[in-house]
């Protein structure tokens, strides 16, 4: 094939005209005359010819060519504008600054019933690909023309949802639905199922385990965490399916949806098996650590691993299936008597699975109270964390506040106020303010005293614990305070980057403070 006019000019071009003398480009017609007339130097014939061809290929473009219809008009916003304060705040941590605030300001704006200006929209979206822990925020604030730019464009396909099809008599059409969810890509089937479980949950249950078997190992255990939502004893004899699965995953995630439905055959047997292993006489604990025989497979139980060993993974894995009104007597008392036992972690342990499991407020709270005395190096995931949620903020700030008040050296103090402050956010107004007014005092005398604590943190590693957690995680309604320590904080003896993060610290404050004055 001989080149075009245009490669045999870059040829030349990247061989370079002091190399080699470059040929002029040969064609027909109007174009053959307009490049005879460029001059014979080899500059000046490189430069001149790339001008007349680059004029020539797009004067030769035909103009674009609408054959698909034009889409709907974008529906009517439901939603307020958020103020010009606001989006300016927006567009500020959307172009590099303060980006750890960004899901308090678009949950400010969902708590106040506003969408960000259609201008902003696309910066936004673009967030949502490649962080989808943004994603809930995002489509809550992004308003009918966020929807409707997604349903424009494949990349935003997740802030799209699904829209499930509806009969003429306005009932879903659960044909075409199904039809949807064989033919679908997968990003499409999440979406379908989520919202075809929260208005059919059985119907969704039936969906799925229709196509079950033709399903990939990896999606089928993604499909059937979303039937959590809506979970209830219609759903036991597909889970008790799923869970002779041939991949662990999916077998995993069928004993914890079981283990939630107290009454199923799965906690039944998890109960018989518990029977033979722990026993509670007159406050006394007795356990015999189940077997490593190769059975906990049939049941859907994890790989027996990690520091509370394989016979003792096993039996905390047994406990957290089995539903807390089996458990006689006052929570307390039970927590106590089990304390004294060297299995104690994973009797403890499973407990509180169980009572997230079951969200069961009665458990919930002395589980809290007692992992607060006694933190856990054995467990991967802080189990306070997963367990305040589940509690309104009044029930679980009162057990915090008691915790703080019964520290006994500056030490200890340091400690409970990173750990504080890391399970924001967003503590309350009046939690805040207790947890700085608690700590001004003493905070100097807790830099001073920090080598006491551990060797291995200096001053002001203490002090970036404190901070860091403070700026992003308690309520604004301390900033003043808390700007005017930093303000007549000594910093004389730190380092630039040191002093540059106290500044950075109160800048923060100072910003959030900016955001909640407009709600």
């Amino acid at each position: 094939m001989m080149p075009t006019p245009w490669e045999t000019l870059v040829a030349n071009a990247l061989i370079g005209t002091d190399r080699q003398a470059p040929q002029l480009p040969t064609s027909e017609g109007q174009l053959e005359i307009l490049l005879s007339q460029v001059p014979p130097e080899p500059e000046p014939m490189l430069l001149q010819s790339a001008g007349i061809l680059a004029s020539y290929q797009q004067a030769g473009q035909c103009a674009f060519s609408q054959v698909e219809p034009l889409p709907n008009p974008c529906p009517k916003e439901t939603l307020s504008r958020c103020s010009d304060r606001t989006h300016q705040h927006l567009q500020t941590v959307l172009n590099g600054e303060y980006k750890d605030v960004l899901c308090e300001l678009l949950d400010l704006m969902d708590q106040a019933h506003q969408h960000v200006p259609a201008e902003t929209l696309p910066a936004l979206l673009d967030q949502g690909r490649g962080h989808t822990q943004l994603r809930p925020h995002i489509q809550n604030v992004m308003g009918e023309r966020g929807r409707w730019l997604a349903q424009q464009n494949s990349v935003w396909a997740y802030a799209a949802g699904q829209t499930l099809p509806y009969t003429q008599a306005g009932e879903i059409d659960q044909e075409a639905v199904e039809n949807l969810w064989k033919t679908s890509d997968y990003s499409l089937r999440i979406d379908l199922l989520k919202t075809f479980r929260s208005l059919k949950p059985q119907a969704a249950q039936e969906m799925l385990s229709r196509t079950w078997k033709q399903e990939k190992a990896k999606d089928r255990a993604t499909f059937l965490t979303i039937l959590t939502t809506h979970l209830s004893s219609e759903d036991e004899p597909f889970l008790e399916v799923a869970l002779c699965d041939r991949a662990q995953d999916v077998r995993a995630t069928a004993s914890d949806l079981l283990a939630r439905l107290p009454d199923s055959q799965y906690c039944q047997r998890m109960t018989a098996q518990v029977q033979t292993y722990v026993q509670f006489e007159d406050n006394i604990l007795s356990i015999t650590l189940p077997q490593d025989d190769g059975s906990w497979q049939n049941e859907g139980l994890s790989r027996p691993s990690g520091q509370l060993g394989k016979r003792g993974s096993l039996l905390m894995q047994i406990v957290a299936a089995v539903p807390l009104n089996f458990w006689l007597g006052d929570v307390d008392t039970l927590i106590q008597t089990a304390q004294a036992h060297q299995q104690a972690d994973a009797l403890i342990q499973g407990w509180t699975i169980a009572a997230q499991r079951q969200v069961n407020s009665s458990w919930i709270k002395p589980m809290i109270g007692y992992w607060l005395k006694h933190p856990s190096e054995k467990q991967t995931v802080d189990p306070i964390d997963s367990l305040i949620k589940l509690l309104p903020t009044e029930q679980i700030e009162p057990l915090f506040l008691e915790w703080l008040v019964e520290s006994s050296s500056p030490a200890e103090k340091a400690k409970k106020y990173i750990r504080l402050a890391q399970w924001g956010p967003l503590f309350s107004p009046h939690f805040s303010q207790v947890w700085w007014e608690t700590l001004e005092p003493d905070l100097n005398l807790l830099l001073a005293n920090t080598a006491n604590f551990s060797q291995a943190r200096s001053p002001f590693a203490t002090l970036r614990s404190l901070f860091d957690t403070v700026s992003f995680n308690l309520h604004p309604i301390i900033a003043d305070d808390v700007i005017a320590y930093l303000s007549n904080f000594n910093s004389d003896s730190f380092s630039t980057y040191q002093q540059n993060s106290l500044m950075l610290w109160q800048k923060t404050l100072e910003f959030r403070k900016s955001i909640w004055a407009e709600f």
